[in-house]
């Protein structure tokens, strides 16, 4: 088998700890020297002074190296943590791509799918018909163009999903405001978008976080919430964003939904908050509804999320 080499992180933690017990060892070392040192003093003979001053002097040039090395090891600490977080930020970045990729998955087979699979084997029926029984053919024909609309709809709405041109070109308010209109009509939810502070743009990294953030929020709160109205609170505040989704739903034990597998998209959206720099937080508790609220900094410059 071949051996397979350790990750950075990990290969700096080990040069970190090796640094830290040589650290110990010099130590105790330097230690008895100045101890002997100090012993030898005592005695107050010339040749004891002579030596004291000998177990001084490399004492003293064993406190030198002994702070290089320390400072080395603290150098490694710092890289191993810098590469643990880069290495935890790239598993995130990994596991939020395959949830959407499982969502989008998800809505293609149980929408357009399934759609085109009905719209095929009605063909074949027009086709069989033709021949038979023409007004019904047509009336098959009348069918399938209500179906193609349909699958037509899905489809758009996967792409709107995927990347709102709203939200490029106008920005996060304008892309919301559409998205929550939409989604009232297509769930039946009531639907409210509260704006706090001069609405401006931002880093297309802010505002893409923000919006899926809602838009996972406005999504659990229809499937698994129950909820009748849902407000969604936008603040623009220095420094900052903040977004919070808060629904009149059943709401639920958030820590015993974190554990479960999925999580209704919980652990999606912290990450999503924190890819960017931002925190997240759930309240919410059975009979008394879910508020979700993501906040996520602004560079001062507007620049840092690209």
């Amino acid at each position: 088998m071949i051996p397979v080499p350790p990750d950075e992180g990990q290969e700096l933690a080990a040069f970190a700890a090796a640094a830290a017990r040589l650290v110990a060892e010099l130590q105790a070392v330097r230690q008895d020297l100045e101890r002997g040192a100090a012993e030898l003093r005592r005695r107050r003979t010339p040749e004891a002074l002579d030596a004291a001053a000998a177990l001084a002097a490399y004492a003293e040039r064993l406190g030198t190296h002994l702070e290089s090395v320390d400072a080395q090891r603290r150098e490694w600490e710092r890289r191993a943590a810098r590469a643990g977080r880069r290495q935890r930020t790239g598993f995130s970045i990994i596991r939020a791509q395959e949830e959407e990729r499982r969502r989008l998955a998800r809505d293609i087979h149980d929408g357009p799918a399934q759609l085109l699979a009905n719209v095929v084997f009605r063909i074949e029926v027009s086709q069989k018909l033709l021949s038979i029984d023409r007004d019904r053919a047509l009336a098959e024909l009348e069918q399938l163009k209500t179906l193609v609309r349909h699958s037509l709809q899905d489809v758009r709405k996967i792409i709107f999903d995927l990347r709102p041109m709203a939200l490029d070109d106008l920005g996060l308010i304008p892309a919301l405001r559409g998205y929550l209109s939409a989604f009232g009509e297509r769930t039946g939810l009531a639907t409210d978008l509260v704006l706090h502070g001069a609405e401006r743009r931002l880093p297309p990294a802010v505002e893409v976080a923000a919006f899926r953030i809602a838009q996972e929020a406005l999504s659990n709160a229809w499937k698994h919430g129950d909820a009748a109205r849902v407000t969604v609170t936008v603040r623009f505040e220095p420094g900052q964003l903040s977004v919070a989704v808060e629904d009149d739903g059943a709401g639920f034990h958030v820590e015993e939904a974190l554990q479960r597998q999925g999580g209704f998209g919980l652990l999606s959206m912290r990450e999503r908050a924190g890819l960017v720099g931002g925190s997240l937080e759930i309240v919410s508790a059975p009979g008394e509804g879910t508020t979700v609220l993501a906040v996520i900094p602004i560079p001062a410059d507007g620049e840092g999320w690209s």
